[in-house]
């Protein structure tokens, strides 16, 4: 008996340490990802910069930090195609709030609350919750971002804020996407930066630098519908349609041929 409990307990201290142990070499590789710290063009006064080199989040407010939060990012790196699952760069706008007034945990799927609640950590569950937050890109290199469906969102899996674990969203614990979630509204500016707040900050305080604006034109645009699927989905559905379709109008045809040679039948005999 001694023996049997005594191995469960090696056991299960040895599981401990493999965790710990894989979880550290994530951290190690997701640092790897953003490892340039490059500094910005321009900045946010007024809104939100994610800086990827330390995983965080900051709100400013004309060009002073209100708060800051951490965050977890693409564990693949920085991108903007679609399919990559990465996180792409550059300046966006909020085009969209869901979720005010749900309970913590609430779970969404495409960005509407399905009323399952999940707790924070449980097991083999990684949906988005909470909050969403929809992004949409205003360059050319990340128009995709909206039909990537690319937001900042809650996540059960807190044990990897501030590491890259995510597939190319902006990851927050709740109470943290909650809070910014009162503070945020449509238009707002995002800038995702390969950089650390650090010199984020630095380059905040450097006058020469752009001042980043989303104009009232540029607001009115954004896109409000989060459900729209990808230029890919829709190709391939779009593809599987057309099959269908042919398939279809290709029976009615022979239907069609088959009781007009009927009909011209029985009109000779008679």
């Amino acid at each position: 008996m001694k023996k049997t409990y005594t191995r469960a307990i090696t056991l299960f201290l040895l599981a401990g340490m493999c965790a710990t142990l894989a979880s550290c070499s994530a951290f190690r590789k997701g640092k790897r990802l953003y490892a340039e710290d490059i500094p910005p063009k321009a900045v946010v006064r007024d809104g939100v910069a994610v800086t990827l080199c330390d995983q965080k989040l900051t709100l400013f407010k004309e060009g002073k930090k209100v708060k800051d939060y951490s965050i977890s990012s693409s564990k693949f790196g920085i991108g903007n195609t679609n399919g990559s699952c990465r996180t792409p760069l550059g300046i966006h706008a909020i085009s969209q709030k869901n979720g005010a007034g749900q309970p913590t945990g609430m779970v969404f799927k495409g960005c509407k609350p399905t009323g399952e609640v999940v707790d924070v950590d449980a097991a083999g569950r990684d949906p988005v919750v909470t909050r969403v937050i929809q992004l949409a890109g205003l360059e050319s290199n990340n128009r995709s971002t909206h039909h990537r469906r690319i937001y900042i969102h809650g996540t059960p899996e807190e044990r990897y804020i501030g590491q890259p674990a995510s597939y190319g969203c902006i990851r927050m614990k709740s109470d943290d996407i909650v809070d910014l979630f009162g503070r945020v509204h449509r238009g707002m500016p995002v800038a995702i930066e390969s950089c650390t707040q650090a010199t984020y900050m630095a380059a905040e305080k450097d006058f020469s630098k752009g001042s980043i604006l989303v104009p009232k034109e540029a607001i009115a645009k954004l896109p409000v519908d989060g459900l729209k699927p990808t230029h890919r989905y829709r190709a391939r559905k779009t593809g599987n349609w057309s099959r269908r379709n042919m398939a279809s109008r290709f029976k009615k045809r022979t239907v069609r041929g088959k009781n007009s040679r009927r009909l011209a039948l029985r009109k000779r005999t008679r």
